[in-house]
């Protein structure tokens, strides 16, 4: 029988997610299956678009493969929990255990040290918080679900870990705790709260997986120093995003419109690395885009974050007038193509070249320095 604690284990060695020594000890010393429903489903969809369900009770080796996959995490939530786990289920993911290897990747960065106070934005099943409480950190660890309160803190209860639980927005931070050395979450946001700022002792470390509107999947890693949050992209981490961050379309009036051409490929743009998103994201923070293949041909959609507009970009003869279609006062892609100019003209600096500072007038994006502000859409 295959020993998939030991697979997990060596595939972490192998990408140097121990390079944290603390690490390799803790990963030995919690036992992750403590930490994982009997019942999860896979993140990986069939051809019907559902997710199979894996019992434990019913294929404990198939449990165990996924519980230890060290590239894969499990969804433990579906719909906000509205979908029981008895069976195949289609849905949003809404809670998971995240794979082993971002797990360890992202305490690498955290730089944590026995006695930290930690905020831990994002409670989940528990094993995230577990980890943090075998540093010996003091952890407040906050969750928006009660159900998935109520089961983590059971768990931690089990396994011995004194981590204090809360039900409550992770937006709004644990003031009664405050200040932390350390605020890390297990979700990722849009744009960093101004109550984890403020919570932050000075020296401390903010970390979190980051989205734009555009792009997701960025790590971000911030200081504090005199009330003000600073510093850079420091990889790629997908996660869930908190509740209150989640995309909803909210579309203007759509009886008037504006058509012109596309002054590039729109493939050139859209189509690129997920770095390169990410960096034009970054640009055009409050810009969503989709894309869709339909009885017309394939088309990009673009919205505005405050509802205000849409465009809408044909592939097929970008060039010619009407590949370009705008509801609304912003013409969303024309901005989006200033964005990708700017972008191309800088020379194509790579994500991890961005930072971001938060203070009391708001967020600044800059280029390799905080001193090098970056100019954002319509100005740049």
């Amino acid at each position: 029988m295959t020993d998939h604690r030991t697979v997990c284990e060596t595939a972490l060695e192998t990408m140097g997610a121990f390079r944290s020594p603390w690490l390799r000890a803790a990963f030995r010393t919690i036992e992750r299956t403590d930490f994982v429903p009997d019942r999860i489903w896979l993140i990986t969809a069939d051809d019907e678009g559902t997710y199979p369900l894996v019992d434990r009770a019913g294929d404990e080796s198939a449990w165990l493969a996924a519980v230890w996959d060290p590239h894969r995490s499990v969804a433990i939530q579906l719909d906000d929990g509205d979908v029981a786990a008895t069976g195949p289920a289609s849905g949003d993911f809404t809670s998971s255990v995240s794979a082993p290897d971002i797990v360890f990747e992202k305490l690498n960065h955290l730089d944590l040290e026995p006695g930290h106070r930690v905020l831990e934005i994002g409670l989940g099943s528990g094993y995230h918080t577990a980890l943090l409480c075998e540093r010996g950190a003091q952890v407040t660890s906050i969750d928006i679900d009660p159900d998935l309160v109520d089961a983590a803190t059971a768990r931690l209860k089990r396994a011995g870990y004194p981590a204090r639980t809360v039900r409550g927005d992770g937006l709004d931070g644990h003031p009664a705790n405050a200040p932390y050395d350390r605020i890390i979450a297990t979700a990722s946001v849009r744009d960093i709260p101004d109550a984890w700022r403020e919570q932050a002792a000075d020296g401390a470390i903010v970390l979190t997986p980051f989205n734009t509107a555009f792009a997701d999947g960025g790590l971000l890693k911030l200081r504090a120093q005199d009330g003000v949050l600073s510093g850079t992209v420091v990889g790629s981490a997908s996660y869930m995003p908190v509740r209150a961050h989640r995309w909803h379309h909210r579309l203007p009036s759509p009886d008037a419109y504006v058509q012109s051409a596309s002054p590039v490929d729109p493939a050139r743009v859209l189509d690129g690395t997920w770095a390169q998103s990410f960096a034009l994201g970054l640009r055009v923070p409050d810009i969503h885009r989709t894309c869709r293949t339909g009885e017309d041909g394939r088309q990009a959609q673009l919205w505005d974050t405050g509802g205000t507009s849409v465009t809408v970009v044909a592939y097929a003869g970008w060039s010619e007038e009407g590949a370009v279609t705008q509801w609304g006062p912003r013409n969303l892609w024309a901005e989006v193509v200033a964005a990708y100019t700017a972008w191309r003209t800088s020379g194509q600096p790579h994500v991890t070249r961005y930072g971001l500072t938060y203070d009391d007038t708001g967020r600044t994006l800059w280029l390799d320095a905080p001193d090098k502000p970056v100019r954002l859409p319509p100005d740049q």
